[in-house]
């Protein structure tokens, strides 16, 4: 049967949705989650854009050993022990052959071509990178393997210094049109050089030389291939990379960061849920329990009365908590698989990317109803049809849809609420537009006319739809024989039967229904003709009804 807008109970849903969000996602969220940029697992990608997680990797980065040119240009290591050695010594032998190939110019050096050994990668950038300090790898022997280690022009190498080939590229233009400005003074002062005592001649000389030197620099820096030099670099990098990475996300380490950081969010996410729904359940008898003993003392206060209501609100508290002690179970042990999750899921993006703060809230919450869903899906507790069971998911996922809008809602404020209870101020808003949200999408994905269409449509091509109509029929039929049971078996006078309605009005969920009226009927000493909450015996009846 559609449900009309007008009968849906807009208000107690909005309560109960805010409260959830007030005493869970907004409400001790910031009191056990201290989310950062970056997550709290180190990463090769973050530690390189100065993203730390941990402050020990970060001293450890910042008291490194100083660079020394010299020990990764091998000055005071054999040939024979020395890569970057060996490297331009075979080069010098392919060179005088002239088959050595020069990729920053895409072309083969002339015999008589000035020749350096390059790193690729340059020593001083492999010597500072932060993710082969945190992957804890010698830079000297990473920076002097073959596949860093690049013949070039002497000019070339001289002007790359220490920048990446990046840089390097993005600086030439202006390196060029620097040194053609100088070139175009020399030869003005050259053109007006005196030329009469031998001083003046050798002067003249020595600027002739500058002026053949930077010709030449000119030309061989026009000469430079950007596309080669550039696939040059990528071909260095690739197994640079891939070593570091393989080092460090399979050492110890990173596994004991994961682990550690994984657990602690598990136990977290699932003390915040228990914790949450207890919060809840105390708000709920509070506000059912504050009006009533109000009205009692409002004309007559007593103090003996003031404390037995405190104490039959405390006690009322603590039957909900009972009642539903099995529920908190679930709910921590579901925060704490969410946790975990999320906390690895974070981890994951942050190899490939810095996530931020709400990021990494938005993560943890769309963990906490995918997991729930999932449960659902995979356990069916209530053995619901598989329509039902459907409607029951997406309103699952409803919720977490509308937490991740109400977190970014929440993201936004708190900055702009930084004024006495701004940040109370933010969360009863966040959760409020959360609670607007969840009735929003539960009301149009489950009972507006289009949904009802569609989950109708969907009922309809359902296996076994006319046994599950008449299993249906049945339930309704034995609703109407309980409802005509209590009438006549319970003789329950008016305040009791008052009283066990209250009691039925104040429950949360069919678990806490089915409680109280399993502990009534015995009370009763009612007999059924299936022993309740025995799913065998209950569907033995209900199969002897078909027939």
């Amino acid at each position: 049967m559609k449900t009309a807008a007008s009968q849906y109970p807009w208000i107690e849903e909005l309560e109960r949705t805010v409260v959830h969000s007030l005493a869970t996602s907004f409400g001790l969220d910031f009191l056990l989650f201290k989310d950062k940029v970056g997550g709290e697992v180190d990463t090769i990608h973050n530690v390189r854009q100065g993203v730390w997680a941990t402050d020990k990797e970060r001293q450890n980065y910042e008291n490194r050993e100083t660079y020394d040119s010299d020990k990764y240009h091998h000055k005071d290591v054999k040939k024979e022990d020395s890569t970057y050695k060996t490297t331009g010594a075979n080069d010098k032998l392919t060179q005088q052959t002239g088959t050595l190939q020069d990729p920053y110019r895409n072309r083969s050096m002339a015999v008589n071509d000035p020749r350096n050994t390059d790193h690729v990668i340059s020593a001083s950038e492999v010597h500072d990178d932060a993710g082969r300090v945190l992957a804890e790898i010698n830079g000297i022997e990473l920076a002097n393997q073959s596949s860093n280690l690049q013949s070039t022009h002497e000019t070339l190498n001289k002007s790359k210094g220490k920048d990446s080939i990046d840089v390097f590229l993005a600086r030439l233009p202006e390196q060029i049109a620097k040194d053609e400005t100088q070139l175009l003074k020399d030869r003005d002062h050259l053109a007006t050089m005196p030329r009469t005592t031998p001083e003046q001649q050798h002067k003249g000389r020595q600027l002739e030389d500058k002026v053949r030197k930077t010709e030449e620099k000119i030309k061989t820096l026009k000469s430079v291939d950007p596309d080669e030099m550039r696939k040059r670099d990528k071909e260095a990098r690739k197994p640079y990379n891939q070593q570091i990475n393989q080092k460090y996300y399979t050492s110890s380490k990173f596994w004991k960061q994961t682990t550690s950081a994984s657990a602690v969010a598990g136990l977290k996410m699932g003390t915040r849920q228990m914790l949450g729904l207890i919060m809840a359940e105390a708000w709920f008898e509070l506000r059912e329990q504050l009006p009533k003993t109000l009205e009692k003392l409002k004309t007559n206060f007593n103090l003996d009365a003031f404390i037995a209501s405190v104490q039959q609100a405390l006690n009322g508290i603590w039957q909900r908590i009972k009642l539903r002690f099995k529920d908190f179970l679930n709910s921590f042990k579901d925060g704490v698989f969410a946790g975990i999750l999320s906390s690895a899921t974070t981890t994951l993006f942050n190899v490939f990317a810095t996530t931020q703060k709400m990021a990494i809230k938005i993560i943890r919450e769309l963990w906490g109803s995918l997991v729930k869903a999932v449960k659902l899906l995979i356990f069916n507790p209530q053995q619901q049809p598989f329509v039902d069971l459907c409607k029951a998911v997406t309103a699952l996922l409803s919720v977490g849809a509308a937490t991740v809008v109400g977190t970014m809602i929440y993201t936004q404020l708190l900055p702009l609420c930084n004024f006495p209870f701004g940040s109370e101020l933010a969360s009863f808003a966040s959760a409020l537009a959360t609670g607007l949200i969840t009735l929003g999408l539960n009301y149009f994905l489950l009972y507006s006319s289009l949904a009802e269409k569609l989950w109708a449509f969907v009922d309809s091509i359902m296996p076994h739809a006319a046994s599950v109509r008449k299993f249906q029929a049945i339930n309704a039929e034995l609703d109407r024989y309980l409802t005509e049971l209590g009438r006549i078996e319970f003789n329950l006078d008016a305040d009791e039967l008052a009283e066990f309605a209250q009691q039925l009005a104040s429950c949360n969920d069919e678990l806490q229904r089915g409680l109280l009226l399993k502990d009534e009927i015995s009370n009763r000493g009612v007999e059924l003709p299936f022993e309740m909450g025995d799913r065998a015996s209950t569907r033995k009846w209900l199969t002897s009804l078909v027939k």
